[in-house]
């Protein structure tokens, strides 16, 4: 099933991380036989860490046609100072795809754990994002920080958080990617689009806990609503979880392709 978008300039794409506990060609294969064009690469998916996989996903995606808008990075929530080196590595790992897929945006969390105090916060972020930053900027790869839900161990719920985070790292050119699904949740919603909208990179979309839509939402319509009236027109980027069945995905697709 593949429905025309061309009455929309939003680029609708879905994650493949829904399909991350299948082998790589047929969670690739997934994505393309629903009908999308676009796709988030998460990092999840990636089968084998050695300097050949990234070559093993560009080919598949180019053999489907697909085209990786966006990926997102793995990702390690900073509780102690001896776990730095990982999040870094995770990060330039993460960018070092993105690059290779030719996705100009790398979707980001924190990588700081929410419990941490708000000195070891600032000196964290600093030390991390000294190497992230640098790294993605020599790669020509925008970074988007992505609000959390209440359920992660990571830090950037809310609007307070993500200023912290935007301020600590020194991020005038940072970008966001705005989860619709964490931001109801939290009840950020309209504060978070009025807030970043110039900083938006990438939308992900769903309904609550990385649900699908059963039908249209007063919610979701307002959302897509304001999201064109800011003139927005990069990826919007389906995120549902592994639960769902593909009859779910499809009618989660069908639906936004109509507001949109």
């Amino acid at each position: 099933m593949d429905i025309s978008l061309e009455k929309s300039c939003l680029k609708l794409s879905l994650s493949n991380g829904i399909f991350a506990h299948l082998p790589l060609a047929e969670n690739i294969a997934a994505v393309r036989r629903l009908g999308f064009e676009n796709l988030e690469f998460n990092m999840k998916s990636v089968e084998k860490e050695d300097d050949d996989s990234v070559y093993v996903a560009k080919k598949l995606i180019e053999a489907h046609g697909l085209k990786c808008l966006t990926v997102h990075a793995a990702c390690l929530h900073v509780k102690e100072q001896n776990e730095i080196p990982t999040a870094v590595y995770y990060g330039k790992v993460s960018a070092d795809f993105a690059h290779q897929l030719s996705a100009p945006v790398l979707v980001i969390h924190s990588n700081i754990n929410r419990r941490l105090p708000a000195d070891l916060r600032q000196k964290f972020l600093a030390e991390i994002f000294s190497e992230l930053r640098p790294y993605a900027e020599k790669l020509r790869l925008k970074l988007a920080l992505e609000n959390l839900s209440y359920a992660s161990t990571g830090f950037g719920k809310n609007i307070d958080e993500l200023d912290e985070i935007i301020s600590a790292i020194g991020g005038d050119a940072l970008g966001v990617t705005l989860d619709f699904c964490h931001a109801e949740a939290t009840g950020q919603t309209t504060r978070l689009l009025n807030k970043y909208h110039e900083r938006l990179c990438n939308i992900h979309i769903s309904n609550r806990a990385h649900t699908p839509f059963k039908e249209e939402t007063q919610n979701l319509r307002a959302f897509l609503s304001k999201l064109k009236d800011y003139g927005y027109d990069g990826p919007l980027t389906i995120e549902l979880n592994r639960k769902c069945t593909i009859e779910e995905i499809q009618k989660t697709k069908e639906i936004i392709q109509k507001l949109i």
